[in-house]
């Protein structure tokens, strides 16, 4: 009696050769369980420069638009999807949280009760409460902290749709369907997040190379830094990813909506730390 053909571990069609004829899954071998079999896999996969994601994020980086673009003519197979590029930009800020020090989107305890807009809200709230459970605000602050850290991770890509609906406010007379303007949002937001992560760290450096020098900048003068230039580096990635998504238009009409649209996300965000903020506090 013959030995029944071996099957595809994921259509289940019988194999005859090396791939499936039907899915194209690769037949395991002894050999793809090896850790060097894995090393392999991952040194070609990070050092494939024609790699999707490597591909995408150049683009995101180097030619604002062009992904949107390229999505809505059809042309999505050499990239990695817009929600999967957001998400991986994501995963890196969070990564880099601990080495930049950063509370940008994290918002710990000490900036809400001292450098929102909601401080006032966050006070009242937060009295009460170390009163009745006998902490001080650093002792409360350590466990509201790194509980927002967690809740952040998770709440963040709320941003995207909310910052989407903007857009599609800026361009509502083109008449497009939703999804163009979220597929334009994640891009974005997926650049503005790897800005983030390069803007602390370069403020970090300043700061150092400051206080070596016996200078010692406030907080407050060295956040509103952040912001101004965040505000000026966004609108010009805005100013040139609207004329090739959108239809194009004069300059300054370009700019004011590039200038509108950078506003819009800041003031999302600043939406994202109130809701952070009560979110975390009645979780903790």
């Amino acid at each position: 009696m013959s030995k029944p053909a071996p099957a595809c571990a994921s259509c289940s069609a019988p194999l005859t050769g090396r791939y499936c004829a039907r899915c194209g899954e690769q037949r395991v071998s002894p050999g793809d369980h090896t850790l060097h079999h894995f090393l392999e896999q991952l040194v070609a996969g990070l050092t494939n420069a024609d790699g999707k994601i490597f591909l995408t994020v150049r683009l995101l980086l180097l030619q604002p638009g062009r992904l949107t673009a390229d999505y809505l003519r059809g042309r999505r197979k050499p990239y990695i999807p817009a929600l999967q590029l957001f998400l991986i930009t994501n995963l890196i800020f969070f990564l880099l949280h601990p080495l930049l020090g950063s509370n940008t989107l994290t918002t710990d305890l000490h900036t809400h009760l001292h450098y929102s807009w909601h401080a006032a809200t966050a006070g009242a709230l937060v009295a009460p409460r170390l009163a009745a459970r006998h902490l001080t605000p650093e002792a409360y602050a350590a466990i509201f902290d790194p509980a927002a850290v967690a809740q952040a991770k998770s709440l963040l890509i709320l941003v995207v749709p909310v910052f989407s609906l903007a857009v599609m406010a800026l361009y509502w007379r083109q008449r497009r369907e939703y999804a163009p303007h979220l597929i334009f949002a994640l891009h974005f937001c997926a650049f503005w997040l790897l800005l983030v992560c390069a803007t602390l760290a370069l403020t970090n450096l300043a700061v150092r190379l400051l206080r070596a020098a016996d200078v010692f900048p406030s907080a407050l003068a060295v956040g509103w830094s952040v912001v101004a230039f965040s505000l000026a580096v966004m609108s010009a990635y805005l100013f040139r990813a609207v004329r090739v998504v959108f239809a194009p238009a004069t300059h300054w009409r370009t700019a004011g909506k590039s200038l509108a649209l950078a506003g819009a996300l800041y003031l999302v965000l600043q939406a994202y730390r109130y809701g952070l903020f009560f979110i975390t506090f009645w979780s903790t």
